[in-house]
Formats: C-alpha cells, structure tokens, sequence
C-alpha cells in the first residue's frame, strides 16, 4: 500500500469499555461505599492502560476513551445552559440506553470549555470525540445550526485534538439528508479538523445524497452495514473506514483487513483510518485491548 501512495492510518475514536474495578468503584460511589477520590483513582489507572494499549499497537491518534462520559452527550447537557437530561432512551437497536437531550430554553449555550476532567491530557495528537450537531439537536426543537454555534463550538475550543470525531448515528435511520447537517457543519468546519462519523448505519443512501460533499475533512463508515461499492470513486477525503466490529467479541483477522483497505485504495481512496465501527464500549475490556492491538497489526499488515 505504501507504494500506491495511500495514507493509511489507525485510532480507536469514541467511549471504551470501563475496567471491572471502574464500574464497581462508581457504583460504590452511588451507594455511598466510597469517595470521589478513589473514583478518580481508578479512572486514572484505567486511562493509563488505554494510552499504553493504543501505544502498543501502534495508532496513530490517542483518545482517552471519553472515561469519564456516561454517553455521548451528558457532559454537554449538564454544562450547557437551556439543556438537561431527558428520558431514558435506547440507543439504535443496542443494550445500551442514554438519556437524551432536553432543551429547556429556546437557545441553549455553553460558557466555555468542558471541564479539563473531561479531556485529559494525553502524551500524543488526540483524537477527540463529540455528539454531531444533528445528534444534539433531535428531539429538542432546537436546529443544528444553533447547537453548533452555541454549544458545540465552545467545547470545541478547549479540545486540543488533531481530529474531532462528530458521531452521527441517528441521520441515516431517521431517513434525514445530509444537507440537513451542511449549515451546521459549516459553523464548525473553520474550528477543527472533523470528521462525521456514522456508526452502524448503512451510509450507502448518505453518499447517494451528497455526504461526500459536507464541509467536513474525513467520514467514518461502518463497513459492516455499509457495501464498499457505496463508497464514491476517486473519494478524495479521509475515510474513517469502520472494520472492526464493536458487537462482536470475535477478534478480526489483520490480514483480512489489510485486503479490505486494498479494495478501498483500488476505489481510489486515497486517505484511510482503520478504525471501528462504533464505540468499543459495546464489549468487554479484554476484547476491546486485543481489537486496538488488530488495528495496529492490520495497519502493519497493510
């Protein structure tokens, strides 16, 4: 791959799986058993195994596996003005729910930065993780543009990241087009490298509609929904290709997933991220460790 001028590259965007000892220490928080120091604690032993997990296999971006976020948007719902938490929700057709956003004024805003906790500092380029505008946005009455504008952008400037990840996973099974997000994004593209990442979607109706055309840098496609032949050819911007499977605790083959982003270069693709499908959250830690560890063999392999 090297001499058909690809760029080929490998990180792990989004939440990872909790350790054992992190999921009993917060819940001997919630039942008063222990101290918010010792959480804390446990977070920081769990981040510094996550880092050298990425630096073992070799990734390309770090990401602190958003640890201390509940989900993808609960941060920003307790921080922002004129958003709280709503209903208890299921996310797609996982076993996993969240509690959506509410919007409690007609222009919600973030004063400022996420608190530090929330971004940790890593020994390398990060890359950051975020609700999508559209994803912030549904449900609440409030249009994407604005949450853009008025929330997203501020947590955007005090992420320190090479790339930002905007996770979309509700615009392709809500049947919404992909200029439904283009204001948006335009609000944002200025602020940070992004990528829009949808994870398990089947993206084919998205690129027939122009996704590839967003003011965004890179895409993220999960291949286990999504044929290769959806993607356009001569697809000029990276391509978060989704090649790891989050619901499965089955480990993939390196091999095979270096002859994937083969095929994607024969499609004229011509920056890759090996990436997973979705948050990795979805399976036990051990399993998440060894599916960094393919990423970084297949990215080798290739």
């Amino acid at each position: 791959m090297a001499d058909s001028g690809i760029q080929l590259e490998a990180f792990a965007p989004g939440m990872y799986p909790r350790s054992e000892a992190l999921v009993q220490a917060t819940r001997d928080l919630d039942r008063g058993r222990t101290g918010q120091a010792e959480v804390d604690g446990q977070v920081e032993h769990d981040l510094d195994e996550l880092i050298a997990a990425q630096q073992q296999a070799g990734l390309d971006l770090l990401s602190d596996g958003l640890l201390r976020w509940q989900d993808h948007f609960r941060p920003l719902l307790e921080a922002a003005e004129g958003l709280e938490t709503g209903a208890l929700t299921r996310f797609l057709d996982t076993n996993t729910f969240y509690r959506a956003p509410k919007a409690t004024a007609e222009a919600p805003r973030l004063s400022g930065p996420l608190d530090g906790r929330y971004a940790s500092p890593l020994p390398g380029p990060r890359v950051g993780t975020l609700p999508s505008p559209y994803a912030l946005a549904r449900g609440t009455g409030v249009s994407p543009e604005a949450m853009a504008e008025h929330v997203l952008a501020p947590a955007l400037a005090g992420l320190d990241a090479e790339l930002v990840v905007l996770v979309e996973p509700f615009l392709a099974p809500d049947g919404a087009a992909p200029g439904d997000l283009e204001p948006a994004l335009e609000a944002l593209s200025n602020r940070a490298r992004l990528a829009l990442w949808f994870p398990f979607s089947d993206a084919g109706p998205l690129l027939e509609q122009g996704a590839a055309d967003l003011p965004v840098d890179g895409l993220g496609i999960d291949f286990y929904a999504t044929h290769l032949d959806a993607v356009p050819e001569g697809f000029d911007k990276l391509l978060l290709a989704g090649v790891v499977d989050v619901r499965s605790s089955v480990a993939e083959e390196p091999e095979e997933i270096a002859r994937f982003a083969a095929r994607l270069g024969d499609r004229g693709v011509e920056r890759i991220a090996l990436v997973p499908n979705g948050d990795l959250q979805y399976v036990a830690e051990p399993i998440a460790r060894e599916k960094l560890a393919r990423l970084g063999r297949a990215k080798a392999a290739a």
